[in-house]
């Protein structure tokens, strides 16, 4: 007889030194004070050996820094929770308008920032009931920056010379047929796209799927997201640009810029 789920043995996956180095960032958190290792230890019940350890290894990677009245958090730490922080903004001011987009056009809506490496990452996907079967986007995950509207949408009021350098890295790798591989024209590109404010995918990165997308700015006017509008080629307009719904993925881009503090002086 199977045993059922209650039955089956359970397995630790937990790694006994990333817990400890979480329960002293733990008792940093809830003491919102710097602490002594002392103190650390009385909040942890470590060893004060162990704990010694656990936080000599926190300050070489930055994330507690020895002051006068003890250990605290580190810089690292502080760009976590700003990073956090503006992602939750970001997706709290958007969601309204996200929604209101996707029924407005009854195709499938994202959201998406840019990582470190320059690859999209999809914070949040909107679906209507005849969405593309097949479209590999999912919240989380991560697609290229040079084949997708949103990656493009992004990319393009970067530096230029930061692009050079990210397509002498890794190449304008070709996805579908119609991926632009060509560095002079991928640049072009990106030159149209921060003169009409929008990107498109024509089939670049899904060979059946089109994409129109906006970027979104922070109160700085710095260019921290983007939103698009994707449906199988057969619905979405020919062209998209100069369409109706590249217009209205431009105006939900606006909409939350705004919601976010960025105050359009040229509107």
């Amino acid at each position: 007889m199977k045993p059922n789920a209650s039955q089956a043995p359970q397995r630790d996956y937990s790694i006994q030194a990333l817990q400890r180095g979480m329960k002293v960032l733990d008792a940093l958190l809830d003491a919102r004070a710097p602490l002594s290792l002392e103190q650390i230890c009385a909040y942890t019940e470590l060893p004060k050996s162990t704990a010694f350890r656990v936080i000599v290894n926190l300050l070489q990677g930055q994330y507690l820094v020895e002051t006068e009245k003890g250990y605290w958090l580190g810089l690292k730490m502080l760009r976590f929770g700003a990073l956090v922080e503006e992602k939750l903004d970001l997706m709290q001011e958007a969601r309204p308008f996200l929604n209101q987009l996707r029924n407005q056009v009854n195709e499938t809506i994202h959201l998406a920032v840019l990582d470190d490496g320059l690859r999209v990452v999809y914070l949040e996907k909107l679906s209507t009931q005849h969405a593309v079967g097949l479209m590999m986007s999912q919240i989380g995950i991560t697609a290229p920056m040079h084949c997708t509207a949103l990656g493009k949408a992004m990319a393009a009021f970067r530096p230029e010379d930061e692009i050079r350098h990210w397509i002498h890295t890794h190449g304008l790798k070709p996805v579908t047929n119609a991926t632009i591989t060509d560095e002079d024209a991928f640049l072009q590109g990106l030159r149209e796209i921060r003169s009409q404010g929008y990107a498109v995918d024509n089939g670049e990165f899904e060979a059946s799927v089109r994409c129109v997308a906006a970027p979104i700015r922070d109160r700085t006017g710095r260019v921290i997201a983007a939103v698009s509008i994707s449906g199988p080629d057969i619905r979405m307009p020919v062209p998209l640009i100069g369409s109706s719904m590249a217009r209205q993925v431009v105006e939900t881009a606006s909409h939350i810029s705004q919601a976010l503090g960025y105050l359009d002086e040229s509107a």
